[in-house]
Formats: C-alpha cells, structure tokens, sequence
C-alpha cells in the first residue's frame, strides 16, 4: 500500500467509528454529542458546513464528491439522497450507438442555505442551490435554483408558497395542532 492509500483507509475507518457512535449516542439520548460526532463524520467524507446543523438523519445518502455545503440550522429527515454526481448522460451515449471509453458523469455542487428542512425521501440533484429558510416537503426531486424562503414540493418539484407566509398565516392555528416540542 502507498501512504495515500494508508490514508484513506484511516479516514474511512475514523468515518465509520464516529458514525457508529453518533448512532449509539443518538439511542442513549445525548442528541447534541450525536449530532456533533455525526458532523465529524461527515466532514470526513467532504461535506462542508457553514454552522451547525439542527438535525441530519442517519438513514441518508449524502454524496460530497463535487462539493456538498451546508448552513446553519438545518434539518435533513430520514432517505433523503443528495446528489453531486450523476452518470446518465454515459446510458444516453450507449443509447445512440456512441459508447464513449469510459463512464462520464455530470457533475455540481449542492448547496443547501441556513435554516432549511428538506423532508423524508426528497432527491436534491446535482447542481441544486437551496436558499436560506426554505422547507422542501417529502418525496420531493428537485434540481437548480430554489430561492429564500421558498415552499417546495413535487416530482419534479415546485414552488408553492412562501415559509414566511405559511408560518403567518398556520400561527394562530398552531394551538390546535398535536405539537412535539423538543426540549434538549
């Protein structure tokens, strides 16, 4: 083995002990500590924050290979796949006869800005810049720009509404609701 190879194994094996401890933390309660060996982790595989993240799923797929940047305050549920990479345009060459030598993938960096919620089973592809308080709702795909502020949904995903707007307009009706209020 060369010495860049010994090095990537070492950081593979740290990944793989923080992650597994944040897992065990998570179970024991001791949210903050899980969350933060959960962030070391993924600083390892590439992923860049801008603060600190509210909350990120274990059950995610997060790829960091052309650049993956986090903000402040975010919440990423549970199947949520980020993309920075994608190989379909080497099925389309094949497809037309032109079967290029070796795998091409298109590729872009994933930005997702302060205070966002992206919902369970959501697809951001390649490319895709999330502005700041944005929630984007479960099973949503969605691919370039999505403005501050923004309410997304859909396959593929669109505009909806405006957070500020819906959390003015839900305010009063929040006391009716069956709230979780989490207290750590």
């Amino acid at each position: 083995m060369h010495v860049n190879d010994d090095l990537a194994l070492m950081k593979k094996i740290i990944y793989y002990i923080y992650f597994y401890l944040s897992k065990i933390l998570k179970v024991f309660k001791a949210k903050d500590k899980s969350m933060l060996l959960y962030e070391m982790a993924l600083r390892l595989k590439g992923v860049t924050f801008h603060g600190k993240p509210r909350y990120i799923d274990h059950n995610t797929y997060l790829d960091a290979t052309y650049g993956l940047t986090f903000g402040d305050n975010i919440v990423i549920s549970t199947d949520v796949i980020i993309l920075t990479h994608d190989y379909s345009y080497t099925v389309g060459r094949i497809a037309i006869g032109k079967k290029p030598d070796t795998d091409i993938a298109f590729l872009g960096p994933v930005t997702v800005g302060d205070n966002c919620f992206i919902g369970a089973g959501a697809i951001l592809l390649p490319g895709t810049e999330i502005g700041s308080n944005v929630i984007i709702g479960a099973g949503a795909v969605v691919k370039g720009i999505v403005e501050n502020d923004s309410i997304v949904v859909g396959n593929p995903s669109k505009v909806i509404g405006n957070t500020r707007e819906w959390a003015k307009k839900n305010e009063e009706h929040v006391q009716d609701l069956t709230l979780l209020v989490d207290r750590s």
